[in-house]
């Protein structure tokens, strides 16, 4: 009886590896319905077109006339073919796209026209930097954190909390550090608004 205990459980783990082996696959074709081969699971290489979702890569996910949608990603996301790419968990890696959609936590460099980010520890690299909290640099035209940014460089710096921020003008509600600019604006600033340069006020 127990041997017969053992031999069923080899069997349920070897099925569920086979299961697990056949759903991962090293190149996929994705586009509106399909992905060829079918697998969530791609170590290697995806390709997409109009629109490809599948639920993991680690390698290269590729994008062109359209948007990649992966809910984990570790790798190398490139796009920029009229391409966009939304990561819904989490994202590692470097990601160069018309468009980052990026809904979980990133880890690495994100550049595109627009970064529609939420936490990134790392760099956002963009014309528009849009996210919660970066924990690392936004570098554009236009940054905003919603929540906190440690580094802005910009032609216009918003962030709720900002440790240091460097362009024409800057603003936040609560300065951790240092702002330079055209015009800066800080609530705890030494003085509200400053020209070239403010701090906090008990800096």
């Amino acid at each position: 009886m127990r041997f017969k205990k053992i031999c069923l459980a080899m069997l349920a783990t070897l099925s569920l590896s086979q299961v697990a082996v056949a759903n991962e696959v090293t190149a996929q074709f994705s586009t509106v319905g399909l992905n060829a081969p079918a697998g969530q699971q791609v170590d290697g290489f995806r390709f997409s077109l109009f629109h490809g979702q599948t639920e993991t890569v680690k390698g290269f996910d590729m994008a062109v006339l359209g948007l990649s949608e992966v809910d984990k990603l570790d790798g190398i996301s490139f796009n920029l073919l009229l391409g966009a790419s939304k990561i819904n968990n989490a994202f590692s890696g470097a990601s160069f796209s018309l468009l980052n959609w990026h809904l979980g936590h990133d880890t690495g460099f994100n550049m595109a026209l627009v970064n529609n980010t939420t936490h990134v520890k790392g760099v956002n690299l963009a014309m528009v930097n849009l996210s919660k909290t970066v924990a690392g640099a936004n570098i554009g035209l236009v940054n905003y954190s919603e929540k906190l940014s440690l580094v802005d460089f910009g032609v216009m710096n918003y962030a709720k909390t900002a440790k240091f921020q460097f362009g024409l003008f800057n603003v936040t509600e609560n300065l951790q550090g240092l702002q330079i600019g055209l015009l800066n604006y800080a609530e705890n600033g030494v003085v509200k608004i400053l020209p070239l340069i403010n701090f906090k006020h008990s800096f």
